[in-house]
């Protein structure tokens, strides 16, 4: 007899089997499994005992459990004699494991015989669910997934990069198909593992299969199946390489696939498995992937299950390390002074700078506003650097996928035809926070930040649904929605940064402020400097841009349109505060005006030295041509004052003509990749 929880633990995973008397019933059973049997069901009358036979001994377990009502007893109630069967070692052929169930009477004479014949299997489906990069036997955590160091569970990446990208332009999560060895190292290991006999019964089936809608969001390919055509001197079809479950599986999708049994020793059956879908709104990023042994076809008589979750795309934030830097070349050599300060920003970071040229630009030199560069990446591989193309799609649309997308290289988009595309969907509305505590809740792969109407307003540019969804989606960098449909042109990038900074927490947040520049413009006329000019030699509109220090201060109509600015800006800023978790100390401000450009919104008034490229301590911010005081631009003598201390080095890039006056700079049009965070974003903690 067994009872209390270790006997329920025991019998949970328990199958009903079905005897007769004078009939020997063949049942198929799998190691762990218990079957159960109501043996009162079958009682010959004039039975009084019964006795139990078992064909080995030590390798099969009879336990009987009276499992009759309580008190019923001695009432003449029905009795309930339940025995339950589980066997140590699989079989080596079919039926030969047996159990007689002996059912004597009152003379000790067997009146009937009930016989279990059994053929036992081993039957696993196992991952890298400790994610140590090799697929253990067994894991009794493979069918969940935990978060954090001491978590759990396996782990897809998305196979979007082009590892045959000679032959194709699409990333390869688009072909159903193994390019190669390379195509192979982005795809995580799953193997079923079954011992037994080489056949399995003849009415039973091993189907490995997926819920329907999760048939778009991976491809499993069958690596034995596929080494063995080869060993055979078979030449791999379009077919023989092909997803066994996932899209164009053959030519259709598929959710199931029925395996043949292994005749080797091991028993294993090794697949590949890709991920086809980053998370998004109707996919959580876990997915489920069953093992199941049918009989009578239909009927599952063992299931098991394994959890993959997908790997999110993930930003990274100006104060991760600087890989290589993006800018590009207009005609006819029109930004070429934008060009060489931009260069020997880079070159003072010391990494690669990648120009690009005008038949591959087409006339757009927005870079920041075209594309993001993030990555993905599983336990023990290097990190996957991923593109995320913005839907504006303008000169640069094919330079993602014409110049990026490649071998470790991946490439992902979001785009509904059904939203108009507006400024807002352009990346330069879209930045990550350093890693940040708030209120002691930790966010060590930072939060992303993205640029939206304000909250009360039911009218108002918003970044495309589809795009805020994605974003939302990847759960690691949870976003907060900023308020910059202020501006004209949109983009968050126009009155914020971040910089890396020595003590506090690593790093400062760059706000636009008028109300420094005023303070600034006010100590200089004091000091005796009201009739030196700004923005000397600069045209603005056909006409000259320069004014005098005391004309700046005296322009009622501007410094009311800069102050208005700054009410916006600074309901950012409680806003970055409360969500980031920052002190005021975090904070500083540079002297920035802006003015309503036309009744389409706000605009700088003067190149916007916060929309600066970041590279390490390097920085490469829009030259605002102040008032040169003692030799030097008062606006540049300021922003060193703030920023140098904090060991960063301030290089001014000459953006006026070629950037400022269209209403971008410097950080509009450049774009940086960085190296990946060191913490790894299976480790954070939910």
């Amino acid at each position: 007899m067994m009872a209390g929880r270790g006997f329920m633990q025991w019998a949970a995973n328990c199958r009903t089997v079905r005897l007769d008397v004078g009939v020997a019933t063949s049942e198929i059973i799998v190691l762990g499994q218990t079957l159960c049997t109501d043996l009162s069901s079958i009682t010959p009358e004039g039975t009084v005992t019964f006795h139990t036979v078992v064909g080995h001994e030590g390798d099969i377990t009879v336990s009987v459990k009276n499992e009759s009502p309580e008190g019923m007893g001695d009432t003449g109630g029905v009795t309930k004699m339940v025995a339950y069967i589980s066997v140590a070692t699989h079989s080596s052929k079919v039926d030969d494991k047996e159990v007689n169930f002996l059912f004597v009477d009152k003379s000790g004479d067997t009146i009937g015989v009930a016989t279990l014949r059994m053929t036992a299997f081993y039957m696993s489906l196992d991952v890298d669910c400790d994610r140590d990069g090799v697929v253990e036997n067994n894991n009794p955590n493979k069918g969940s997934w935990q978060w954090g160091p001491d978590g759990h569970g396996a782990i897809l990446l998305v196979n979007n990069d082009c590892d045959d990208y000679l032959l194709e332009m699409d990333p390869e999560h688009k072909n159903s198909k193994i390019d190669g060895p390379f195509d192979l190292e982005d795809m995580s290991r799953m193997a079923v593992r079954v011992r037994g006999p080489e056949t399995l019964p003849e009415d039973c089936r091993l189907r490995m299969w997926v819920r329907p809608d999760d048939k778009e969001r991976l491809g499993i390919f069958n690596l034995s199946d596929i080494e063995m055509r080869r060993v055979g001197g078979v030449v791999l079809d379009e077919l023989g390489n092909r997803h066994i479950i996932g899209p164009k599986a053959g030519y259709l999708a598929q959710v199931s696939y029925d395996l043949m049994m292994v005749r080797r020793e091991e028993g294993e059956t090794l697949f590949a498995v890709e991920g086809l879908k980053y998370p998004d709104r109707d996919f959580n990023g876990t997915l489920r992937i069953h093992l199941s042994l049918l009989k009578n076809v239909t009927v599952p008589v063992f299931e098991d299950t394994v959890i993959f979750r997908m790997a999110p795309w993930i930003m990274t934030p100006n104060t991760l390390e600087p890989i290589e830097a993006f800018t590009c070349q207009m005609k006819k050599s029109e930004n070429l002074d934008f060009i060489n300060d931009f260069k020997k920003v880079v070159e003072a970071a010391g990494i690669k700078v990648n120009i690009v040229l005008p038949y591959e630009n087409r006339g757009d030199r927005w870079m920041q506003d075209e594309i993001e560069l993030g990555y993905s990446e599983l336990p023990g591989k290097k990190p996957m650097p991923v593109v995320l193309d913005s839907p504006r799609d303008r000169g640069l649309q094919k330079f993602p996928k014409g110049k990026l997308l490649g071998p470790d290289f991946g490439y992902v988009t979001r785009y509904d035809q059904n939203e108009f595309v507006n400024s807002l969907d352009s990346f330069g509305n879209l930045e990550v926070s350093p890693p940040v505590k708030v209120d002691g809740w930790t966010y060590p792969m930072g939060r992303i930040l993205l640029g939206s109407a304000f909250p009360t307003t039911k009218y108002g540019r918003r970044m495309m649904r589809v795009v805020r969804d994605f974003l939302y989606a990847q759960q690691v960098q949870p976003p907060v929605e900023l308020f910059s449909d202020w501006l004209g042109v949109g983009h968050i990038d126009e009155f914020m940064t971040f910089v890396p900074a020595a003590g506090g927490k690593g790093f400062r947040l760059l706000l636009a402020s008028p109300s420094a520049c005023y303070n600034l413009l006010r100590k200089l006329k004091n000091d005796g400097h009201g009739d030196v000019l700004c923005f000397e030699g600069k045209t603005r509109s056909g006409e000259s841009a320069e004014r005098s220090i005391s004309d700046l201060l005296d322009d009622s109509n501007l410094k009311a349109e800069s102050l208005q600015c700054q009410n916006d800006i600074d309901w950012n800023r409680d806003v970055m505060k409360r969500e980031l978790g920052l002190d005021e100390g975090d904070i500083i401000d540079l002297p920035q005006l802006f003015q309503l450009e036309d009744g389409k919104g706000a605009g700088a008034y003067f190149p916007d030295m916060v929309n600066m490229i970041v590279l390490g301590k390097q920085l490469g911010i829009p030259k605002p041509f102040g008032p040169m005081i003692d030799g030097a631009c008062a606006f540049e003598t300021n922003v060193r004052s703030l920023l140098e201390p904090l060991g960063l080095t301030c290089h001014f890039v000459n953006d006026w003509d070629s950037y400022h006056l269209l209403l971008g700079e410097v950080h509009c049009g450049s774009n940086t990749r960085r190296k990946p965070f060191d913490f790894k974003w299976w480790n954070m903690k939910f």
